[in-house]
């Protein structure tokens, strides 16, 4: 089993990057974004968005994600909490149903997801 792995920002320094690390993971079974980060030693204080195969899982603060699964295959991309927010996803980006539930009772998020795929 593996995944691939994208560090953005001050974190990807855990990883040996600069600004990006970009890894093929091994993992032997299923894991947690929890686990993934404590295999880098990357605190979760310092995360900001969380990624699981282009469906947004988190954002800086909540800390929502940490014990969502990553299972074979999937592509998991994690971003400082410090990071902007990606470009391509100004307009809106799918939302993990955890996510989305939160946002309906947290007045102060404005954001609009799109459907996730």
């Amino acid at each position: 089993m593996s995944i691939s792995l994208h560090l953005y920002g001050t974190i990807a320094q855990h990883a040996g990057g600069k600004h990006i690390a970009t890894l093929t993971i091994p993992l032997e079974g299923t894991t947690t974004v929890r686990e993934l980060l404590a295999r880098f030693s990357i605190p979760p204080e310092e995360t900001g968005l969380v990624f699981i195969n282009a469906v947004l899982h988190d954002l800086p603060g909540l800390h929502l994600s940490l014990d969502d699964p990553v299972h074979d295959g999937d592509h998991v991309g994690i971003f400082a909490a410090d990071y902007v927010w990606p470009y391509q996803y100004r307009g809106g980006a799918p939302m993990s149903s955890k996510l989305a539930a939160y946002t309906q009772t947290h007045d102060y998020l404005r954001h609009r997801p799109r459907e996730a795929q």
